[in-house]
Formats: structure tokens, sequence, C-alpha cells
């Protein structure tokens, strides 16, 4: 691949994206990644995926605005083209939003437009403390955040905040972007990937079909009416309670609350105990 690379630490990947000097997202890039997810949904191994930035000071700085604007330039042919392709574009990143595995933005730089979606779309985004921006600042050029960003946005950080965010083309210092709730948390820059790898290596210790589905639950139900959230939910909790790997942690918890139950309820809160998820 020439603008991802892919490295593997035991269930966890870590995929780096690079497009130097400005590390903007391309087509052949949003091509690359689509043929990254592919694989990913095909691995039962891999649990964890950190997407990261592979050129200094930036995780992705937007969607390139040369392409964008190449695309406009013939009204007639962007008007019959261009809806397929946001299209794709939006399909590709609920296939991330969906994947059954955590996915972590480790935010390292420049994160803006494209970017930023890109992020949105993750289950995480950490981000490094630096002097660096972070936004969505579509409306200055006069488009909006096509990329799901009017969407995936308001549900993050509310309707108010995020038309804040988005009419004024607003961007914002890693902290400014925490006190927003647009992302996580903010890290010393040393530290991102190392705290990154941490979360994704415990959360990789998760019974992936229960991972799966929190996240469908979360994503599909949470923004519907209470009623049909949780009759998403109560699916969801049937077919992962008729699991094995929640039969055999559940009886490993009571076998340990036997014995001690304060003991059990911290053990396990630590993952002390837990057995080890088979994914069945």
């Amino acid at each position: 691949m020439k603008h991802w690379t892919v490295e593997r630490h035991d269930q966890v990947e870590v995929w780096s994206y690079r497009n130097p000097p400005m590390n903007y997202f391309i087509a052949p890039g949003a091509g690359e990644l689509l043929e990254l997810i592919g694989k990913a949904e095909a691995d039962a191994d891999l649990r964890a995926i950190i997407l990261t930035g592979g050129s200094e000071g930036k995780f992705i700085t937007h969607y390139s605005v040369d392409e964008l604007a190449r695309m406009a330039a013939d009204p007639a042919e962007c008007a019959r083209v261009f809806p397929e392709v946001e299209a794709g574009y939006h399909r590709m990143l609920d296939r991330i939003m969906l994947m059954p595995k955590v996915m972590i933005a480790a935010i390292n730089g420049d994160c803006m437009g494209g970017g930023y979606e890109l992020s949105l779309a993750c289950d995480f985004r950490l981000a490094a403390d630096g002097p660096y921006q972070i936004g969505l600042p579509e409306a200055v050029l006069g488009i909006l955040p096509g990329g799901s960003g009017t969407q995936r946005l308001p549900r993050l950080i509310g309707r108010g905040k995020a038309l804040e965010v988005m009419l004024f083309g607003n961007v914002y210092s890693p902290r400014e972007a925490e006190r927003m709730g647009m992302v996580n948390r903010v890290l010393a820059p040393d530290t991102l990937m190392s705290f990154a790898m941490g979360w994704a290596r415990t959360l990789a210790k998760r019974p992936p079909r229960s991972v799966a589905a929190i996240k469908r639950a979360v994503y599909l139900g949470a923004d519907l009416p209470l009623a049909e959230g949780l009759y998403i939910e109560r699916a969801e909790m049937r077919d992962v309670m008729c699991t094995e790997d929640a039969r055999t942690t559940m009886n490993a918890y009571n076998k340990a609350v036997a014995e001690d139950a304060m003991k059990a309820r911290t053990d396990f809160l630590a993952g002390i105990g837990v057995p080890a998820a088979k994914g069945r």
C-alpha cells in the first residue's frame, strides 16, 4: 500500500496514514482504507485497531480540496457523479463505525474536515497535546462537512455545540476540543500511542461478540425512540447471552463469588481471573 502502513501487535493493529507533506486524505487513500476494512472484518483474531497519522504533526489535515474542486468544476457532471461518490464514502465510514472490533483514533496532529470525520466514525478519539487544530471548517470554503460530520458530531456533542463548530467553521486546540467533547482524552505527545495501545489491548481481551453487540446497540439504537432502542438492546442481549464466552465468564465469576464475594468483584473488575475470550 502506498498511503497506509499496518503494524500488528498480537490482537491489535495500528493503521498509519501517510501522504506528505500535508497528509491530505485523497481517493487512493480512501480506496486503500476500504481494503484494510475488508481484511479486518474477515480477521477473527483481530480485536482492536488504532488509526493514526504517519506524517509529522498531522493526523489527516483534511480531505484534498484540490480533488473536491476538480469534481465541482463541471456543475452538471458534479450533480450526476458526486452523490454516489459521497454515498460510497458514507458506507465506508459506517463500516468503520459498526466494525465488530474496537476502533481508536490516535490524533497526533492536524485533524480537520475529512480527517476529523474519519475519527468521528471511530469509537474513541485520543489526542496528543500540541499546537495543532481539530475541527470542521468546511463552511469557510462554501461547502459542508459532507463526510458524515453534520450527522455524527451532533450525536457526539449535541446540536447546539455542533452548529457552533460547523457554521463558524471553527477549529480548536486539542485542549479546547476536549472541553467541547470532541475528543475523549488529551495526552502528552510521547504517551499518546502507549495510552492508545493500553486501551486497545485491554478492550481486545473483552469477549468480541459482547463488544460488537454493545457497539450495534449504541450506534443503531441510541438515537431512536426509546422503545425502538430497547428492542435492539433486547435482541443483542438475547444473542450475546447465549454465547460460550458469556456462560464461561459468568460461571467463573459465580465460582469466585462463592469463595469471597468482595474479592471476586475487585478481581474481575481488574481483569484478574477472567477467562480468556474465545469469540464464540
